[in-house]
């Protein structure tokens, strides 16, 4: 289950009064949503047409040569999450840019917290 979809299903349980104050739900998925997203950086490839994600992946793994490796999702839309299995990789990677793909510039950036993913800003 998607870290959005626990979140939207738990804040979907209504408590009484004397509930309230022995449940701490929340608190406890977003920080576990910190911790899932804190290895990630989210990108966006500005290219005029769709960008698949076995080749992005295939492209970033030769240039960017990560020590520990990385994963890629699709979040749609030209947008990317690239999760790392090293810290050092990641800060390499985000500070080494910038990076391209096919000509078309790939914006990164560390996600802002665990709110939709998609609806975060490149700005």
């Amino acid at each position: 289950m998607e870290t959005e979809e626990l979140i939207r299903k738990c804040k979907a349980i209504n408590l009484g009064e004397g509930e309230k104050s022995r449940v701490a739900i929340g608190d406890v998925l977003k920080g576990k949503g910190r911790k899932l997203v804190s290895g990630c950086l989210l990108g966006k490839v500005l290219h005029p047409r769709g960008v698949s994600r076995e080749g992005i992946k295939s492209a970033l793994q030769q240039v960017w040569k990560t020590a520990e490796g990385f994963k890629v999702e699709s979040l749609g839309g030209k947008m990317f999450m690239f999760k790392f299995a090293s810290e050092a990789d990641k800060r390499r990677v985000l500070s080494g840019g910038p990076w391209h793909f096919e000509r078309a510039l790939i914006v990164l950036k560390e996600p802002s917290g665990i709110e939709e993913i998609a609806k975060q800003s490149f700005t």
